[in-house]
């Protein structure tokens, strides 16, 4: 159906194709996701080529008792074929992944992609992004220091409001609450995703972004470090105009699961696009160690890579635009409920619930069924190695074994459902 019908829509294309940021992104994406490596399916290989052996094995056995002048031979033969039906070793691992996949969705974490439970069962790394995934991702406006005495805070914060328009990020959004009415539009609106914004209004360029990205445009934008941790300034072609300062709070939660991941001699990463003092006040608040700012997404990709190239089995937590391709590149990826729609069609898992506690829960359940997956597959294959060599030999009626057959999958089902507890 049509969203608007009332207002006309003006658009003109300033970049096109490869040229474009998302494009950019996009590209990296679609890298590395075929980069990806697939996960085995163990069970099912096995048991594909067990119904070629147990069907040799029924020919040999038929043709021995039929040889031999026995008028059971058929009974025997079926007996064989029921008794080694593989329904227990191929409902060793789906039905176990069907219960672990029910069991985390009651916590609030959707999965959307198969080999997500078996590889989150073996992480021992966690990269987390800052804003959005750690913090509540509610930025608020705390302080607009003017820098040139022609504009006043409320002008300042138009002209603000005017390049974040449509803007998805927190930043954005908490300058668009705070400017109010949007009197001023902006055109030729470009986004140098990690850096900053660029318009034009009334003619006029103007720049908005981080201290890096207004201090290389000249030698007249030179601008002094912010003492709060989210800061970001405000320009155009003659000057710096303003610095806007940002507050955020770590989301509940966050600090008693980066308490139990360590605890669990799992590895714990922050690396985020924020400067140096937003990045480090939360990592010091959760009491991590390890912490990257100022990270651009291939700066974030290139982060991956190295802890991959050291043999971690990696998990990437994050929310927005710019956490796509890593969330793609990592072994599993989880992506926040309340984050972009790319980042979520890249990830493997989605914390509907956005509460971070129940990644504890969720690690505990991934590692629990890959030991009932074990179990069930072991299980499978003792009871074949068993029960054949004594249908075989004529000691079981095919009625003993359809009954041990249905027991065998009763087994390994009952044994599965012990993951919703």
């Amino acid at each position: 159906g049509s969203i608007n019908i009332a207002s006309p829509i003006k658009m003109r294309v300033v970049r096109v194709g490869k040229g474009a940021v998302l494009s950019t992104i996009l590209d990296m994406l679609d890298q590395a996701t075929a980069e990806k490596p697939a996960i085995s399916r163990f069970a099912d290989r096995v048991a594909s080529r067990f119904v070629v052996t147990i069907l040799a094995l029924a020919a040999i056995v038929a043709a021995y008792w039929w040889f031999q002048g026995d008028p059971e031979w058929i009974a025997i033969t079926v007996s064989v074929l029921v008794v080694t039906c593989p329904c227990a070793l191929s409902l060793a691992t789906p039905v176990a992944m069907s219960a672990a996949t029910g069991r985390l969705t009651q916590l609030g974490l959707l999965t959307m992609k198969g080999h997500s439970i078996e590889t989150l069962a073996q992480v021992d790394h966690f990269v987390f992004d800052k804003t959005g995934t750690l913090t509540e991702g509610r930025m608020q406006l705390a302080e607009v220091e003017q820098l040139h005495d022609e504009y006043d805070e409320e002008h300042i914060l138009k002209i603000a409001a005017a390049l974040e328009f449509g803007s998805e990020h927190p930043i954005a959004k908490a300058i668009i609450q705070a400017a109010d009415d949007g009197e001023i539009v902006a055109d030729e609106v470009t986004n140098q995703s990690g850096r900053g914004v660029v318009g034009k209004i009334g003619g006029q360029s103007w720049y908005l972004g981080s201290h890096a990205f207004i201090s290389a445009l000249s030698t007249d934008h030179k601008v002094t470090q912010n003492d709060r941790a989210s800061a970001i300034w405000l320009a155009n072609d003659q000057a710096a105009v303003a610095c806007l300062s940002f507050d955020d709070r770590p989301r509940v939660g966050a600090r008693p699961l980066m308490q139990a991941l360590q605890s669990q001699q799992c590895e714990v990463s922050i690396i985020s696009g924020d400067n140096e003092k937003a990045v480090q006040s939360i990592a010091n608040d959760l009491g991590v160690a390890h912490y990257r700012s100022g990270a651009l997404p291939d700066d974030k990709l290139r982060y991956i890579n190295e802890l991959q190239d050291k043999g971690k089995i990696v998990a990437m937590i994050g929310d927005g635009v710019n956490d796509a391709p890593v969330l793609a590149k990592a072994q599993v990826s989880i992506a926040m409920g309340g984050g972009t729609q790319l980042a979520s069609v890249s990830a493997d898992m989605m914390l509907l619930s956005d509460r971070l506690e129940h990644l504890i829960d969720a690690q505990v359940v991934a590692r629990r069924t890959m030991r009932i997956v074990k179990q069930n597959i072991s299980w499978a294959l003792l009871y074949n190695l068993s029960a054949i060599p004594a249908a075989a030999m004529g000691y079981i009626p095919p009625w003993l074994a359809a009954i041990g057959m249905s027991a065998s999958s009763l087994i390994v089902v009952g044994n599965s459902l012990r993951i919703l507890r």
